[in-house]
């Protein structure tokens, strides 16, 4: 069953913990539109619930979770990010760095932001690959910003543009993972756009880009 979007969005929140089970029960006592756009029973079963109890929200979780699309919810998420790099706006470095985890948690087709700018912000060579965003000077940030601009805005409208033309497709199950799975309906050539490549940032000399991958493999030792 379908239910108002706005709802839906609630439900989603507090089952991702964006949202506390305090403030979902007082939202449930208050909102005025849930017995008017939720089953009868469910709706009684919300306003019954024992949210103080400590198995309140697997109790929760078993009334709400059918009515929520989490692949809706995860397209939105990442056309958000995509958006937040091709506007250059003040959370892109935070975007950026997201493809990386995105691509690790099964996106495999952001590969090319997650691997060729995500690492780059997550491990960046201004730390000698040892520190993360926060840890290099504004003056670092900016100049690797600048690296991955312009390049950066194509492949992030090429992702963009998958999920407007439904060719990626995020469904509501997982994999033995817990990683969302989701259909590809891609052409080779739009896979190959995804796909890695190197690029240049100017790393010294060969010894540093040699050892640019032990470096990040100790750090998540």
């Amino acid at each position: 069953m379908n239910i108002d979007d706005k709802i839906e969005l609630r439900f989603y929140q507090v089952l991702k913990h964006q949202m506390s089970i305090q403030d979902f029960e007082t939202w449930v006592y208050n909102s005025k539109e849930l017995e008017q756009n939720l089953p009868e029973d469910l709706y009684l079963d919300l306003i019954s619930l024992n949210y103080k109890s400590k198995y309140a929200l697997n109790d929760l979780t078993k009334l709400i979770e059918q009515y929520v699309d989490y692949g809706k919810f995860e397209i939105k998420k990442i056309q958000e990010i995509l958006e937040s790099i091709i506007q250059r706006d003040e959370k892109c470095a935070e975007s950026i760095e997201m493809t990386y985890d995105l691509y690790c948690k099964g996106y495999i087709f952001l590969q090319k932001l997650g691997l060729n700018y995500g690492l780059l912000v997550s491990c960046p060579p201004a730390g000698n690959y040892q520190k993360n965003w926060n840890e290099i000077s504004d003056k670092e940030q900016k100049e690797l910003l600048d690296k991955l601009y312009p390049n950066i805005i194509i492949d992030a409208k090429n992702a963009l543009k998958w999920f407007e033309k439904r060719k990626i497709i995020i469904k509501n199950t997982v994999d033995e993972l817990g990683n969302y799975e989701y259909d590809d309906f891609r052409t080779e050539q739009e896979k190959k756009q995804g796909e890695i490549e190197i690029i240049n940032l100017d790393i010294e000399n060969e010894n540093n880009a040699q050892g640019f991958w032990s470096k990040l493999m100790n750090r998540f030792k």
